[in-house]
């Protein structure tokens, strides 16, 4: 029993102890609270800026890095085609604890294809101002953040592109971020096909340069095909001429029958009458 007593005893002093080291840490930080308040009004009169108010100066003091939201920062497929049209970021200002907070600041985004050359890397860069990122912030089911969807300034190659992100507040600190992105890059575009008119406008200017020089041969454009040229129609024929007549480079061969034809001689399929076609069965 003495010796629990005096165990008791000495955890009573010692809770005492604490008691007395919060009242007076509680002080200390009312006095730090009001201190800081006269610092940020000294300071906003010299730089003419509107002094933080202790909630506003708790949250800007909060903030300690920034991440990227895995589940809302990758290629973005808007028209439901193949290929990504652009880009959808989701950036997190957090404190030391990785929580969140919502702090404003101005934002630039650095997009880069590092499997490139060293100056064909940068695909693009974006920047938002503090107003911006404010109209920016989204609260939904899958996060919360300052949201961004932006369209590809050059139109990525890689399927994982290295995405760069640096979030700037107003006491002067910067915080950087570096994430690997997937991406489906979108295929790229046939070349248009020339329309019927540009066909018909170089058909002109062929004719055209033709006659200036004087020259009598009939040239087809390059980008011409025979398939492309407008067929003669029988509204061209002058009236009253005559038609050529059709004539057959190859005049057809008498037919006979295979009965008319000697035994020595062999049978070709040029001699095969309906009748004695062979037929698989």
């Amino acid at each position: 029993m003495d010796a629990l007593e005096a165990d008791l005893r000495t955890k009573e002093q010692a809770q005492e102890e604490l008691k007395s080291q919060l009242v007076r840490a509680e002080e200390d930080l009312k006095v730090a609270r009001s201190d800081a308040a006269t610092l940020r009004k000294q300071l906003s009169k010299q730089h003419h800026h509107v002094a933080l108010s202790e909630e506003q100066a708790d949250v800007v003091y909060r903030a300690e890095a920034i991440k990227f939201s895995n589940l809302l920062t990758s290629g973005q497929n808007r028209d439901g085609q193949p290929g990504d049209e652009g880009l959808s970021v989701m950036l997190n200002p957090v404190d030391v604890h990785g929580d969140l907070v919502k702090l404003a600041g101005e934002v630039e985004l650095e997009l880069f294809d590092m499997s490139l050359s060293a100056d064909q890397q940068r695909l693009g860069q974006w920047k938002f101002s503090t107003a911006e990122v404010r109209e920016h912030w989204h609260k939904g089911l899958i996060g919360s953040g300052y949201l961004f969807q932006v369209d590809w300034q050059r139109i990525p190659v890689a399927s994982e592109l290295t995405l760069h992100a640096r979030f700037s507040i107003n006491d002067g600190r910067k915080f950087d971020a570096t994430t690997q992105v997937k991406v489906d890059p979108p295929l790229p575009q046939a070349p248009p096909v020339a329309a019927a008119g540009d066909v018909d406008r170089r058909a002109a200017a062929a004719k055209k340069k033709r006659a200036a020089t004087g020259s009598q041969r009939d040239v087809v454009p390059a980008s011409t095909s025979v398939i492309s040229r407008r067929p003669v129609e029988l509204d061209d024929v002058l009236p009253g001429a005559e038609m050529p007549p059709v004539r057959n480079p190859r005049p057809e061969a008498p037919r006979r029958d295979l009965r008319e034809q000697d035994d020595d001689s062999p049978r070709t399929s040029d001699r095969w009458t309906d009748e004695t076609i062979p037929t698989l069965r």
